[in-house]
């Protein structure tokens, strides 16, 4: 009998925690975020407490209550509902889909000795991405310092136990395959596991319209082959029949670019380097300069040579922002080691050196920078271009609302929005279901399961109750 619980990503958007349990082997899917549970208690100001270990997150339901898969240091500083000590863990690995925080994030509370399977590119992606962020209690994802931290014990780092698979490998006792898709960050894939009662298929996100769209394709042929008992698929755009590319990203932001005489902010998630892609052709057609903040620059150097999307941010036409910090005098004691050395680099600039060349510029600054703006005397000659998904939270609406205060006070009015989803629309997970043809589906990711049962009504359909067993 093959059991699945679903903790997170059940009637909703990300947070997957999925476990999978058949023939004494036990793989959780994902351990990522639940943003939507996250933010019924917490906010900026209002965080969990590190020295309440998991507490905090398990009275709340962030995290499951679940036994023999947490950290030993987190366990024992106790807490309501935190699970009792264990001396070796109750799963055998952790399938890892890609590096969104939405499905990776909480990596960082589970128990080190769990293998974690994921891509190269995943892995590169996580270490790159914790070493440009500031350490602390729910960033700790590739290694981690234990808790409580004594003066002794502050520098020392716990690494995770990570394995990196492109291709088949084995997880417990089960035959498992890593099968690369397209989204909207570098080295996803879907797993295809052959389990007892045969092959179960759980997709991470995916799309059939990105850059990459030809890997989604021979993922597919390749779950058909197999055949697909199991389906556990996401369903972010289950309402949504129009199907945009970075085609049309690329043709509408290019037209407005060239038809602009100012400098242009260019406003996207900062590790979509498909759409980063994007802006970098669109800089050199116009012959502008592109400028990224230090972390997109660390990030992509961390990551050359392991894709062709990626390129040295130390040549044409990069520039790196040097963003004002602690003293504001650009004082080598305001950045940390990881960022001296990016801004090390010739392509370095600050604000006040950008000035004069503003109107040659494409700044891809997201919502959460928008006060370099002020420094670089962006005005009414400016475009914005919001490249990213509209607000679909209350929280989001309010940074929305905040964002346009930003540009209402700087004199901003030229703004376009364009965007290209990291997710497949209506038609194409239909074309998934029709394709693979499985025997039973369990709809994840997704707030409308119920529109699965129009979409793809042959298989047998079983919508999850988060932390409820479902047994097959």
């Amino acid at each position: 009998m093959i059991r699945l619980t679903v903790f997170g990503g059940a009637g909703e958007i990300g947070g997957n925690k999925i476990l999978l349990e058949d023939a004494g082997t036990r793989l959780l899917l994902d351990f990522g975020i639940s943003y939507t549970r996250r933010g019924l208690f917490f906010e900026e100001y209002l965080k969990p407490r590190t020295a309440a270990g998991l507490a905090d997150l398990l009275v709340t339901g962030v995290l499951p209550e679940v036994s023999g898969i947490y950290r030993s240091d987190l366990l024992a500083l106790g807490g309501p509902r935190t699970p009792a000590p264990h001396d070796r863990p109750a799963v055998d690995g952790l399938l890892l889909s890609h590096a969104h925080l939405d499905h990776a994030g909480h990596l960082g509370f589970l128990d080190e000795r769990v293998p974690t399977y994921c891509s190269s590119l995943c892995h590169a992606m996580l270490v790159a991405m914790q070493g440009s962020r500031g350490r602390d209690f729910e960033t700790e994802i590739v290694d981690f310092r234990p808790r409580p931290a004594f003066p002794d014990t502050r520098d020392v780092t716990i690494p995770r136990r990570f394995v990196r698979v492109d291709g088949a490998f084995q997880a417990g006792g089960l035959r498992c395959r890593a099968l690369p898709v397209d989204h909207s960050m570098l080295g996803c894939v879907a797993f295809l596991i052959e389990t007892s009662r045969g092959h179960v298929l759980y997709t991470g996100d995916l799309r059939f319209h990105g850059p990459d769209a030809a890997l989604s394709e021979a993922m597919l042929a390749d779950a058909r082959a197999a055949g697909v008992w199991l389906l556990l698929t996401e369903g972010t755009r289950l309402d949504v029949v129009e199907e945009r590319t970075e085609t049309h990203v690329l043709d509408e932001c290019l037209a407005a670019v060239r038809a602009t005489r100012g400098p242009v902010i260019a406003d996207f998630a900062p590790r979509d380097l498909y759409r980063l892609h994007t802006f970098l052709r669109i800089a050199r057609e116009t012959d502008r300069r592109l400028v990224i903040l230090s972390q997109d620059a660390h990030l992509l150097n961390a990551l050359l040579g392991m894709h062709p999307l990626v390129v040295d941010p130390r040549g044409e036409p990069f520039v790196i922002l040097k963003e004002r910090k602690q003293s504001g005098t650009y004082s080598e004691r305001d950045y940390p080691r990881w960022e001296r050395h990016v801004l090390a680099w010739p392509t370095a600039r600050t604000a006040g050196d950008l000035r004069t060349a503003r109107d040659r510029l494409i700044l891809a600054l997201s919502f959460w920078d928008i006060q370099n703006l002020v420094d670089l005397g962006v005005g009414e000659d400016a475009l914005y271009i919001q490249s990213s998904s509209e607000a679909y939270t209350e929280e989001q609406a309010l940074d929305a609302r905040r964002l346009n205060n930003w540009l209402d006070m700087l004199g901003v009015r030229r703004r376009l929005q364009s965007h290209a989803s990291g997710h497949a629309p209506r038609s194409d997970l239909a074309r998934l279901v029709e394709t693979v043809r499985p025997e039973v589906l369990v709809p994840i990711h997704t707030v409308v399961p119920r529109l699965w049962r129009d979409v793809a009504p042959t298989p047998v359909i079983i919508e999850p109750v988060a932390g409820r067993v479902i047994e097959l």
